[in-house]
């Protein structure tokens, strides 16, 4: 049947040709891109890192500037000598030097006990300790200490009376930070540095304790803007900027916002946060503020050692993002170009090849129709004018061999005939096999039934020969013997019952559906399981998930069926053990489980595939019908057994049927 759908082969070299080549070029540009777009990100991720340690030294050299003040305002000969002589401390000309050169946030000046003598930025407050200050009790131990801390509003206040003010910063709302629950940070971070005073003899004199606060002191971060990224006008930030964080919390930045105003307040990335508030470094993309960075954070902490902020170095993605998207146009346009010269190229070669294929193509269909084409010239040496010549030469001979085949047929259709009378001749023979097959296998199951009988009447017989014996033992006068006498009666029952169903075997098996207690069941075969098989050296135990499990079907057929496992399952544990029998109820699917765990040698895998099959048994004695009659009792009751064992771990039958039998 022809397809509605026909291309033509001008059109399939086109593709052929162009499709690869497209491929290739996307590839080409796919890979190429994404190769140069990872090289320029790597390359500025690896900038910032690189700046971020700049800017760290930068920060470190600011400290030791502040240090080297505190060192030298500590080594004047003028304040040792006021500190030793107690005399009043303004007059000393290093300290108003100091104050009036550096710009200092706030200087004080202890006494050799920690206890403030005078404070430049806030005379009229003194006589306090700070001897509790971890700065300043390594600098009364004769160490020059610095670092940064955080002062609180009052602590600020007590060093200089203007800081609480300047220091307070009004948080700002920032896309991707954490949830802030206060309104202003008024904390403030200072570098800090305090030196010994010491004598001419060595002798501690006091202690200098000096600090310059960073809340909204942008000269550090726009020293680094300039250093790193080379601005003149740090206020532009065009190509990078710099950020002190107190928590999450800028308080001086070189980074603008949307009104091109320094972004104090904002607040640090949430993922950023918990990363460099456990003291680990941040070095990848980060959204800064309103947009995405090449970013690098590491956590700034205070002269004890705790996490007080971060410093901050970065640069915008954007720059790089338009770099990328120059790289994908110029690759565009030399995709374009390429497939116009490809398609060209492609229809050119399609036609030159196409032609003789389709005089070939109404050559060959002339030929199917009956009709004799002229032979097809093709100029050239190439593989279609080979393939013209190939079908001139079996044109001709196709027209010779016509009349050979046309005898031909004739033979074959004779053989036909012939075959499909051997045919018939064999058909009738295996039907006849058929029929003497199904006879054999009916017979073969007559036998199973009887072997099947013979095996079970063995386990009522053994209850009826035990109780028999109590009966000729005791007394006429025991109270009990009514109770041995029915059950010798019930077992006889079963016996009628197993030879009436040989009996019936050519009708259907009919099962005697009654309603009972499965647990009852269970309790009576283990309570009399003693008369067929001692039980010394065995202990049975009942785990019963569900005691009041009542289900339908023919209970002495099942009583046949859970008898035979037990009885298989003490039999597998030679030298005793145990043996669990457990019953439970699935209300949802409306089935009860019944299962049965030895602890014996298990069962090979590859013998588990024949349990279930007639007349094969691993005992010495065994007839090897019990699993294979108890199989056909459950399937009849529209159930299942399975089988769980391993070698050396026991086995496990489960019984599963249905709670109520269909009509």
């Amino acid at each position: 049947m022809r397809s509605y759908f026909r291309y033509s082969i001008r059109l399939k070299l086109t593709a052929a040709t162009l499709v690869p080549l497209m491929t290739a070029i996307a590839l080409c540009w796919v890979i190429g891109a994404s190769i140069i777009t990872d090289r320029i990100f790597s390359q500025a991720q690896q900038a910032v890192e690189t700046d971020l340690n700049s800017a760290h030294e930068i920060f470190l050299g600011e400290l030791n500037h502040l240090t080297d003040n505190a060192r030298s305002t500590g080594q004047s000969p003028d304040l040792a000598i006021a500190l030793r002589d107690n005399t009043p401390l303004q007059a000393v000309p290093s300290l108003q030097v100091i104050i009036r050169n550096e710009q200092l946030s706030f200087l004080t000046i202890t006494d050799r006990f920690g206890m403030v003598r005078y404070r430049a930025t806030n005379p009229n407050v003194t006589g306090d300790t700070l001897a509790n200050d971890k700065l300043i009790k390594d600098a009364m131990a004769g160490a020059i200490a610095s670092g940064l801390t955080l002062l609180s509003p009052e602590q600020a206040g007590q060093e200089n009376p203007r800081l609480p003010q300047e220091m307070t910063i009004a948080v700002k709302a920032t896309p991707h930070a954490r949830l802030y629950s206060t309104k202003a940070e008024q904390r403030g971070m200072f570098l800090v540095a305090a030196a010994p005073v010491k004598s001419a003899s060595g002798e501690l004199c006091g202690v200098v304790y000096a600090g310059q606060l960073l809340n909204g002191d942008n000269s550090l971060v726009d020293r680094i803007t300039r250093v790193i990224f080379r601005q003149k006008n740090t206020a532009a930030a065009a190509t990078g900027g710099a950020t002190l964080f107190l928590n999450d919390v800028r308080i001086a930045t070189s980074v603008l916002d949307e009104n091109k105003q320094r972004a104090i307040g904002t607040l640090m990335s949430e993922e950023v946060y918990d990363s460099v508030s456990k003291g680990e470094k941040w070095i990848g993309r980060a959204f800064v503020l309103n947009d995405w960075h090449f970013s690098a954070y590491e956590p700034v902490r205070d002269y004890r050692g705790s996490v007080i902020g971060a410093l901050y170095v970065g640069t915008p993605e954007k720059p790089y993002l338009l770099i990328r998207s120059h790289f994908d146009m110029i690759f565009t346009g030399v995709l374009i170009f390429v497939t116009l010269i490809g398609v060209s190229l492609s229809a050119w070669l399609a036609t030159s090849l196409a032609s003789p294929i389709r005089m070939l193509e109404d050559a060959a269909r002339r030929l199917a129709a009956g009709e004799q084409p002229p032979d097809i010239v093709v100029g050239g040496h190439d593989e279609i004018s080979l393939m013209a010549e190939e079908f001139n030469i079996m044109k001709h001979r196709l027209i010779e061999r016509e009349e050979e085949n046309l005898a031909l047929n004739r033979t074959l259709e004779q053989k036909v005939i012939e075959r499909t009378n051997q045919l018939e001749v064999k058909s009738e023979q295996l039907l006849a096999a058929q029929k003497e097959l199904a006879h054999s296998e009916r017979l073969a199951g007559i036998g199973m039934l009887a072997s099947g009988v013979a095996h079970e009447i063995n386990n009522p017989l053994a209850i009826i020969r035990g109780n028999a014996e109590l009966l000729e033992m005791m007394d006429d006068s025991d109270s009990d013997r009514s109770e041995e006498v029915e059950t010798i009666i019930k077992q006889a029952t079963r016996i009628e019952r197993i030879v009436r169903n040989l009996l019936t075997f050519s009708r259907s098996s009919i099962k005697r559906v009654t309603s009972f207690s499965l647990v009852g069941l269970l309790d009576d075969i283990l309570d009399q399981i003693g008369h067929q098989i001692p039980l010394e050296g065995y202990t049975i135990e009942r785990h019963y998930t569900d005691a009041g499990i009542a289900t339908e079907g023919d209970q002495d057929q099942l009583r046949q069926v859970f008898t035979n496992l037990v009885l298989n399952g003490l039999q597998a544990m030679k030298d005793g053990g145990l043996l669990v029998v457990d019953a439970a109820l699935d209300q949802a699917a409306d089935l009860c489980f019944v299962t049965i765990t030895d602890n014996g040698p298990g069962i090979e895998p590859a013998l588990q595939e024949k349990l279930f099959t007639p007349f094969f048994t691993t005992k010495d004695e065994g007839t090897g019908l019990g699993l294979a009659i108890s199989y056909g009792i459950v399937r009849d009751h529209c159930g299942e057994i399975r089988v769980q064992s391993e070698p050396g771990k026991g086995t496990t039958f489960t019984v599963i049927l249905p709670v109520r039998q269909g009509a």
